[in-house]
């Protein structure tokens, strides 16, 4: 990328536009360390980070981390987003979440 005549060689900086500069700091830790800081925070705009990146095991990781984190406030947010991305773990729990 750097050793070609386009724009990031030239200004020796690189703009990531798929997300916020914390969760691709997240995600570069994730690299590093295997762990993710505060999960619940973080954790559907890393798995979409994560998707867009094709960084499967962190996709992995947020798969199995998001169900412990569904509640009445974030239910039907949840719900939507484990729907969008095909996680029926997540519409399972939110789905379970939203009856009671």
């Amino acid at each position: 990328m750097f050793e070609h005549e386009l724009k990031e060689s030239k200004e020796k900086h690189v703009e990531i536009k798929d997300t916020d500069s914390n969760t691709f700091l997240e995600m570069l830790r994730f690299f590093y360390t295997g762990q993710v800081e505060k999960m619940a925070d973080k954790c559907m705009k890393l798995y979409t980070l994560a998707d867009i990146y094709m960084v499967d095991n962190l996709k992995l990781l947020c798969v199995r981390s998001l169900p412990q984190y569904v509640n009445m406030e974030n239910a039907l947010e949840m719900y939507c987003f484990g729907k969008q991305n095909e996680i029926q773990e997540l519409v399972k729990r939110a789905e379970q979440v939203m009856v009671t």
